[in-house]
């Protein structure tokens, strides 16, 4: 891999949740010189120009899904490390060639461009999802994918075609589990806005397992494995060391949210039933759909072994601090 100084990184989806604190540690360790794949120069300049800097990043503006071959061999020319963070998520009602088009064919024309102009490096962004809706208990690396979703699918053909593709020396795969943060438009936000509005309840004893990372504990990850990870094909899953109980996690963002009022229990089974004849009887009408509770009672926790050994990975930041981080910026931006 080239020096520090001689380094192009290419990010994309550099305004999302991700891509946005990966361009940022990039640019806090030096890593070398940016180049932001962005839709709207604009709105990136509102959603990241304080995360990170504008002045020295080299923005190339275009909607990733409709990009030719010859948008992405001129994206990715002079690169020698490309970071993938771009896609479609967080849009279950979406049907599937919709994320075929966004997080299939745009994965793999960008890699096809990486491999022509001798790109060294391709980090791609895949997901737990692809180990299936659960439950799963401390899942390794080697375990047999099952994705159900439209997402998950989509993930799982990008990871199948990136594993046959010749050409670029080092590919590494990244599974991160329950992603949160600052930019969080998904699962934990809504959690967080239920809590805040107390309408949130504990199912049973809620003692079931997730696994999560902290965005920019993510971003580390990722420098960690760019400095540490030896040429070939890798696969890596990406969470604090320590999966976390429904019920603590929701006990710790009540604490972060400063909230005095206990949280309730509700009976698992009751609560299934109510929701069942709610959406028979009012479909549209129930705050939670019986999906979100599968989630929530179905344990999904994966193992970071294969991570720690190779790279050393530990988050930095506390799970109540993190927490806060994200309540702080939804606050801001008026989400609670």
């Amino acid at each position: 891999m080239a020096s520090n100084g001689k380094n192009r990184v290419l990010v994309t989806g550099a305004t999302g949740m991700i891509g946005r604190q990966v361009a940022a540690a990039l640019q806090a360790q030096n890593f070398g010189a940016l180049r932001a794949l962005v839709r709207d120069r604009v709105e990136a300049r509102e959603k990241c120009g304080n995360v990170f800097d504008f002045a020295t990043t080299e923005f190339h503006q275009s909607d990733f899904g409709r990009m030719l071959e010859q948008d992405h061999r001129e994206l990715t020319r002079g690169c020698n490390i490309v970071i993938h963070a771009g896609g479609l998520a967080h849009k279950p009602d979406a049907p599937y060639q919709e994320y075929e088009v966004a997080n299939v064919r745009a994965t793999q024309a960008l890699a096809e461009a990486c491999a022509v102009n001798q790109v060294e490096t391709f980090v791609f962004f895949s997901s737990s999802a692809v180990y299936g809706p659960g439950p799963f208990s401390n899942v390794p690396e080697t375990a047999p994918l099952k994705a159900k979703t439209p997402y998950a699918v989509s993930k799982a053909a990008s990871e199948s075609f990136l594993k046959a593709l010749q050409g670029i020396p080092r590919v590494i795969i990244l599974r991160p589990s329950l992603v949160f943060g600052e930019g969080d438009r998904g699962n934990l936000i809504k959690m967080i806005q239920e809590i805040k509005s107390n309408r949130y309840k504990h199912i049973g004893n809620a003692a079931t397992g997730k696994s999560l990372i902290y965005t920019k504990d993510l971003a580390r990850a990722v420098l960690l494995c760019l400095s540490r990870v030896p040429e070939g094909h890798h696969v890596f899953n990406v969470a604090n060391p320590q999966s976390v109980s429904v019920h603590d996690l929701a006990e710790e963002i009540s604490k972060a949210l400063e909230n005095d009022k206990k949280i309730p229990t509700v009976s698992e089974g009751l609560l299934k039933f109510g929701i069942k004849m709610a959406e028979t009887f009012m479909p549209g009408k129930s705050p939670v759909t019986s999906e979100q509770i599968e989630k929530l009672t179905t344990e999904t926790t994966c193992s970071i072994a294969k991570l720690v050994q190779t790279t050393g990975f530990k988050p930095r930041m506390s799970l109540s601090s993190a927490l806060k981080a994200e309540i702080n910026w939804a606050e801001e931006h008026k989400l609670l």
